[in-house]
């Protein structure tokens, strides 16, 4: 029936194992090789990309301090200008407020003069106003009589 020769079969148990031999040193060794070079540079990657978030978070503190601090001196700074124009404002105002003061005092006096002159005036006029009245009156006098 069946012809089982030994021979045969060692050949072929032969070239099974030097085939074997063949695929795990240029296929198998290689394929594995490259395999754990790859999970070697995946894992290195990681490691690398995880350093590089833990960067990124250090640098994105420093940029809400940096911007938080610039913020803060920017409220200083405008806090301080607002401070200077105010007092600015005031003393224009203040300075404005002598300069009518010192108008007015100018018109008072000013219109104390004027009223003395006035008064001297009427007070001449009311002299001279008097005599007129008087002479008419008399003149009056005279013609009834």
């Amino acid at each position: 029936m069946l012809d089982i020769k030994l021979s045969v079969m060692l050949i072929e148990a032969g070239i099974f194992l030097v085939t074997l031999i063949l695929l795990n040193q240029w296929l198998f060794k290689p394929l594995l090789s490259f395999m754990d070079k790859r999970d070697e540079k995946l894992a290195d990657e990681l490691k690398s990309i995880s350093s590089n978030n833990n960067e990124a978070k250090q640098y994105e503190q420093e940029i809400a301090n940096i911007l938080e601090n610039a913020k803060s001196e920017a409220a200083k700074i405008k806090k301080a200008a607002l401070e200077a124009a105010k007092k600015e404002a005031n003393s224009m105002v203040e300075s404005e407020v002598r300069s009518l003061e010192t108008s007015k005092k100018a018109f008072y006096s000013e219109l104390e003069v004027k009223k003395e002159e006035l008064t001297k005036e009427l007070e001449v006029s009311s002299a001279e106003l008097k005599d007129m009245l008087s002479s008419k009156l008399k003149g009056i006098a005279w013609k009834k009589l």
